[in-house]
């Protein structure tokens, strides 16, 4: 990172080099953690040009000599090359990884992977966030990005697998049968529909916004997930029972519009000024539906700290189909999940129906 012009009174001053107080301060040119240099100036300057050699790219005199090389920077490169068209990943996944990559490749990009040590990995994981969460995200792009330095031969160990693993909870409070009837109350006629929708359908708030009538054919609605889409083969055909085919009729209203779930825009906005992902006047976007339910849900006073989201829609829908006695594995096709344990996941926190099982007669007597 390069460091911005010295002042007339710095002058002469080591970069990173900064006063403090009575004292000086040290400024980690990839971290931005400061440290107190003491007092002494001369001891300060020293040590600060020290570190300088250490830490800043192109001021390691042997480097100048031998030649540059591989970098954090080279590493990234493989891993976009080599391995991130192997994922998979959905376009919305893809985009929220590509945004840690280009964190980590500013903050760590100029510096050689041999020189890249676990408090490196550590003091940049720690300083790049305060969320245990997205910690931990970028401790696994970050190992990712290493162990291509590792199958190159750059390296022989990955530093970010010795670094400290941040567990984390995700805190929502799970939505009511009550909640849901109180919520819809205080909803406009396309969020019920969007909300109803989402129940019967189970699908996720992303999925439902963008439901159009072409989705509709041969009894069935026809649904690739977008979460799933490109990185698996879950796609849905969801049959149309008497429920489901109730609230598509309802869709059919006087507003014209390819989409499902729509509404008209309170402004008109010309075309070239509507958001970019915006195809059609009357679409819903799925941050728009966010905040619609927040609305609601506000004006219908479910409150709390971790207020249920509309994503828990789809949590309720799986709860009351079990209680309606469909088995997990039902749930979890409808539901698009690869595995039975997420959608047992999905439905922890609601009440467990009660099961009319048969006793075996195993008395010994």
């Amino acid at each position: 990172m390069t460091p911005r012009k010295r002042s007339s009174s710095r002058q002469g001053w080591p970069d990173n080099l900064y006063p403090n107080r009575d004292g000086f301060k040290y400024r980690h040119p990839v971290t931005r953690r400061e440290t107190f240099m003491g007092r002494d100036k001369a001891k300060a300057f020293a040590a600060a040009k020290k570190l300088n050699a250490m830490l800043m790219p192109g001021n390691d005199l042997i480097d100048r000599v031998v030649g540059s090389r591989e970098t954090v920077a080279d590493a990234i490169a493989v891993f976009r090359r080599d391995d991130i068209p192997n994922r998979g990943w959905a376009p919305k996944t893809a985009e929220v990884y590509e945004s840690v990559i280009r964190r980590i490749e500013a903050g760590l990009g100029p510096k050689p992977v041999e020189d890249v040590a676990v408090k490196d990995c550590a003091e940049f994981i720690r300083a790049v966030t305060q969320s245990d969460r997205a910690r931990q995200q970028f401790r696994l792009v970050l190992g990712w990005i290493m162990a291509c330095a590792v199958q190159e031969g750059w390296i022989d160990t990955n530093p970010v697998l010795a670094t400290r693993r941040f567990q984390h909870d995700r805190k929502r409070a799970r939505l009511t049968k009550e909640m849901y009837a109180a919520i819809w109350e205080k909803a406009d006629p396309w969020l019920r529909l969007a909300m109803d929708i989402s129940l019967v359908t189970l699908l996720r708030r992303d999925d439902v916004v963008s439901l159009k009538f072409t989705d509709v054919r041969d009894g069935a609605l026809w649904v690739i997930p977008q979460k799933t889409e490109g990185s698996s083969l879950v796609k849905l055909k969801i049959r149309i029972g008497e429920q489901l085919a109730g609230l598509l009729g309802q869709a059919r209203g006087s507003v014209l519009s390819p989409y499902i779930i729509h509404r008209l825009p309170e402004k008109a906005r010309p075309s070239n000024m509507r958001a970019s992902a915006r195809n059609h006047h009357t679409q819903v976007m799925p941050e728009q539906l966010t905040r619609a339910f927040q609305d609601a849900r506000e004006a219908a006073g479910v409150t709390g700290k971790y207020p249920p989201s509309f994503h828990e829609i789809r949590s309720l829908g799986g709860a009351l189909l079990s209680e309606n006695g469909w088995k997990i594995e039902q749930v979890q096709g409808l539901m698009g999940h690869s595995s039975a344990s997420m959608t047992e996941h999905y439905l922890e926190g609601h009440d467990t129906p009660w099961q009319d099982v048969q006793p075996g007669n195993t008395l010994l007597r």
